[in-house]
């Protein structure tokens, strides 16, 4: 009972103390949320009370911005909750749902392995909690209020659904997809990887959802899918440090001229059939979670426009790569030693926000070094697309945890 005792106080003031750290980390200047002051929900929150109103969705542009709408229809639907009210209610609303969306996800990734390894769950994903905070893809969609947590919980439950073979499994990619249409990668996922049932639900979800918006507004959903949806330049400039895609990396070495688009279509063509040929892979030897990890960190680079908080997929990334650190067998050269090594840098790169100390590095010809720092998130999810290791997660389940010692408490 005493050990019991000692052993929970022991991992209550680490939890505490990560979590001060943590706090302290977040409380200083690398805090976005009041510099950002939820930019992206004001968006969301006027362009649906414009809609609501009866205006084109699309001749939406935020008072004294330049920003307006560039979701497609049916984003609108879903976020029109964040017009009524007031702001203060609807930032407060949409932080809550995000944040208690993250300690779910935290969960859903770590307990798995926690149980695999006889780690106790609750300890691990309080502690892991305020890590993936500090990870930059989510301080990031906190601060600026997007919505890249609610399509990361969209697709991993649909991860869930596979592994435990639910019919429904699909729907929350269908969803993800009709919100943002990049998640429409994960739909030639389920179909590469034989799952015919799956890409049935996510396309016909995505089609349902894309007829529900067509019905409420069809001039706005005509636009968007013959016009909008390709003028990439209402989203923001490629050369920006926020913008990590391929795209970006091109349009920083060819500034001020314009990077060339033959160019980013082979690199991008070469990018897809490398991860999804990884994704697909990973998913047929029964490591769902590395496939869609692969395929989430692919639709991030050839994306023309993957602003840093879209890098979401870091987190599962890390989870993975502390699963076969702790033991959990890889089919890869990358083994425990080599695993937590690159965890560590991962995440520690995310948390860092490594490419705002290199800005403009790239297209000013600093050198290589500064080039490759303002960079770090393409050139690290460039790495996991390549390297980051399919497990033997079958193997691992039927391999009962090892015996406790004598005399340890079952918690």
């Amino acid at each position: 009972m005493a050990r019991t005792v000692a052993r929970v106080v022991l991992q209550g003031a680490a939890v505490g103390a990560v979590a001060g750290a943590v706090g302290l980390y977040l409380s200083g200047p690398v805090v976005l949320s009041p510099r950002h002051r939820f930019f992206d929900l004001r968006v969301y929150r006027g362009a649906a009370s414009w809609w609501w109103q009866g205006r084109p969705l699309y001749e939406f542009v935020l008072p004294h911005t330049s920003k307006g709408f560039t979701y497609p229809p049916f984003a609108v639907v879903v976020l029109l909750p964040t017009g009524l009210g007031m702001l203060t209610t609807a930032e407060a609303f949409f932080t809550a749902v995000s944040a208690a969306l993250v300690v779910v996800i935290t969960w859903a990734l770590l307990a798995p392995v926690a149980l695999r390894h006889g780690w106790s769950r609750w300890f691990v994903v309080a502690l892991a909690v305020p890590l993936v905070v500090a990870m930059e893809p989510v301080r990031e969609t906190l601060g600026w209020g997007q919505v890249e947590v609610i399509l990361l919980a969209l697709i991993l439950a649909d991860v869930s659904a596979l592994q435990g073979g639910r019919r429904w499994a699909g729907i929350g990619i269908g969803l993800a997809t009709a919100i943002k249409v990049t998640p429409g990668l994960f739909v030639f996922y389920l179909l590469l990887s034989g799952r015919r049932r799956a890409t049935v639900v996510a396309g016909g979800t995505f089609l349902a959802a894309t007829a529900l918006a067509f019905a409420l507004g069809p001039r706005d959903s005509v636009r968007f899918w013959t016009r909008a949806l390709w003028e990439t330049g209402r989203v923001g400039a490629a050369d920006r440090t926020a913008d990590q895609s391929l795209m970006g990396l091109l349009a920083r070495l060819a500034d001020p001229a314009p990077p060339d688009r033959v160019v980013w279509l082979l690199l991008a063509g070469a990018v897809v059939v490398l991860g999804l040929w990884r994704g697909t892979r990973a998913a047929r030897a029964g490591d769902e979670l590395t496939g869609v990890t692969v395929t989430g960190l692919t639709a991030c680079l050839v994306s023309p426009i993957a602003w840093t908080h879209h890098f979401v997929w870091g987190v599962p990334a890390v989870v993975v790569l502390v699963d076969v650190a702790a033991g959990t067998r890889s089919r890869s050269w990358l083994q425990a030693r080599e695993a937590a090594i690159a965890a560590v840098l991962v995440a520690s790169v995310f948390a860092s926000s490594l490419p705002w100390y290199f800005q403009g590095a790239t297209a000013h010809r600093t050198g290589v070094l500064p080039a490759l720092g303002e960079n770090a998130y393409l050139l690290i999810s460039a790495a996991l697309l390549a390297l980051l290791p399919v497990r033997d997660v079958r193997a691992s389940a039927r391999t009962p945890a090892p015996p406790r010692p004598a005399g340890s408490s079952p918690r």
